[in-house]
This record gives C-alpha cells, sequence and structure tokens, in this order.
C-alpha cells in the first residue's frame, strides 16, 4: 500500500514537473529561433534575391546568383583554397595536438610547461596577425632575412607576396594557434585511459610503439572523430588570420570562402550574393560532416 501511494504522489507532481520543465526550456528555444533558425532561414531567402547593402529595395531572381557562382572562373579557385587551407591546417592542429598530449601525459611534465603550451589559444588574433607581417617584413622582417640569406627568396622579398608560400605560412600560423584545443581534449582522453592496459601490454612483450598503435590509438579514436568534424567546420569558417595578414592575396592564392562572403558583402555590396555563397558553404560543410560521421559508423559496424 505504502508503494502505491508513493506512485499515485510521483504522478500528481508528474504534470507540474513536465510544465516546470517546459519553462526552463523556453528561453533556450527561443534563443536558438531568433538568433539560429532565423538567420539561417533569412539568409537562404536573401540568397534568391537582388538584395544589396546600401539599397532598401529588392526583388527575386530565383537562381541567377547561384548561376552567377557556378560560371565564375575565381569560384572554383577559392574552393581549391578552402579544401587546401581546411585540410591542411586541420591535420596539423591534430597532430600538433596529439603530439604535446602525449608529452604533457607522463608524470614529468610540469605545470608551468602545460600554461606555456595554453598561451597560442588566448592570444588575440590581431596581434599573431601584426607580429606575423612584422616578422615576414621583405624590408627588415627577420624570418624574411633568413629566407633571403639562404637564397630561398630574392632580396627584399617577402614570404607573403608568393602565392605559394603565403598560404603555407597562414596554415602554420594557424596550426600553431590553434593546436591548444586538441591538446587539451586529447589529453583529457588518455588520462582516462587506464594504465593497467599499458602494464599488462608490457608483461607481455609489447613495446612503446605497439602499445600506441593497439592501445592509445583504438581509444583516441572517438575523440578524433568528434575533434576532426568540429575543426574542418571552425577552420574551414574562420576568417580572421587569413583576412589580416594576407588580405585574400597575393593575386587571390588566399582567398577562401569567408573571404569571397566578406568582399561579396562589404567590398561590392551584393547582400543576395554573398547570401548565395553562405549557403553553398554551409550547404557543403554539412554534407561533409555527414558523410564523415555516417563513413566512419559504417566502418565500425563492418568490424
Amino acid at each position: 500500500m505504502g508503494n502505491l501511494r508513493l506512485i499515485r504522489q510521483d504522478r500528481r507532481f508528474r504534470p507540474q514537473q513536465q510544465t516546470l520543465g517546459i519553462i526552463f526550456i523556453i528561453p533556450m528555444v527561443a534563443f536558438l529561433l531568433v538568433f539560429v533558425v532565423y538567420p539561417v532561414l533569412y539568409n537562404i531567402f536573401l540568397s534568391f534575391t537582388n538584395a544589396r547593402l546600401i539599397k532598401k529595395d529588392y526583388s527575386f531572381i530565383n537562381f541567377d546568383n547561384y548561376k552567377k557562382i557556378f560560371t565564375d572562373l575565381r569560384f572554383l579557385t577559392y574552393v581549391k583554397n578552402t579544401v587546401v587551407w581546411t585540410v591542411a591546417s586541420v591535420i596539423g592542429q591534430l597532430s600538433l595536438g596529439l603530439m604535446i598530449a602525449l608529452m604533457i601525459n607522463r608524470k614529468s611534465s610540469g605545470t608551468g610547461l602545460r600554461s606555456f603550451l595554453l598561451i597560442p589559444y588566448v592570444v588575440p588574433a590581431v596581434a599573431i596577425a601584426l607580429v606575423t607581417k612584422w616578422v615576414m617584413n621583405g624590408d627588415y622582417g627577420i624570418i624574411s632575412y633568413w629566407f633571403q640569406t639562404l637564397g630561398l627568396i630574392e632580396h627584399r622579398q617577402s614570404p607573403l607576396a608568393i602565392p605559394g608560400s603565403a598560404m603555407a605560412v597562414l596554415v602554420i600560423v594557424n596550426v600553431w594557434r590553434s593546436y591548444p584545443f586538441p591538446m587539451l581534449i586529447y589529453w583529457a582522453t588518455l588520462k582516462g585511459i587506464d594504465k593497467e592496459l599499458y602494464e599488462a601490454a608490457s608483461v607481455d612483450g609489447a613495446g612503446t610503439i605497439q602499445s600506441f598503435l593497439h592501445i592509445t590509438l583504438p581509444h583516441l579514436r572517438d575523440t578524433t572523430i568528434v575533434l576532426v568534424v568540429l575543426r574542418i567546420v571552425w577552420t574551414a569558417t574562420y576568417f580572421d588570420l587569413p583576412w589580416l595578414i594576407t588580405g585574400g592575396g597575393p593575386a587571390g592564392s588566399t582567398t577562401h570562402l569567408p573571404i569571397m562572403i566578406y568582399q561579396a558583402s562589404f567590398g561590392t555590396f551584393q547582400t543576395g550574393y554573398a547570401s548565395s555563397l553562405s549557403v553553398i558553404l554551409g550547404l557543403s560543410l554539412f554534407l561533409c560532416v555527414v558523410f564523415y560521421v555516417r563513413k566512419t559508423i559504417s566502418n565500425d559496424s563492418g568490424r
């Protein structure tokens, strides 16, 4: 009888709990609708118009913006730049982050070293861009001077003024700035691996490399999947460093889709055209993430 009373009391308060839960979730739902759903839908709407930033009136032009994009030869070049920038940066960030996480996971690594390794992530992008342009200056930059002395570049030349090396410099700077995030995530995952697994592997005669391949990497797999998805989205849409360091130059060799969107929006004031570019970029990232996740899940099920 006592249990029945408790069940009845629980049922009596359940509607009130549901109402309270709805009240608590309303602010979050409202936030998502106002700051996420509405901007996305409005951006899609604008992509089918000839809206301009300096004009209030606009009209529907159907798919003309998308036709203009796919017939523009520069678009293919900027897509290639976006892919190179994203893939190289993500591989570099995850590789460097994993190596440093393995290093600081050892007991010999002090707290001071760990704090020092987080500095790139807290330095403002503006400061990083200014220092990069300073050391890469063709007249007085120290790195440019080293390259000139070695004969790798011409006198008074800068790596940022050469199409091939400019993208490489951007990727290196971005990897240095962004590796702390993967490092922290990998380090937290490494802390959760049972030490007895390594001890058992050592007893069985497994070396350091074998333990890394058969114990460490499998435990880092799910973490790597999440990091790859997050870093692809964040890097492909990252605007600050490329714009501040090169401005998309030289000759558009470092212009990727976010810079193209910015130039269309605030350079030529073509809001509708920029919205179309944003839709294409967002849809491409969504498809890439879905493909990557589904491919990973299918490989798991195949095992």
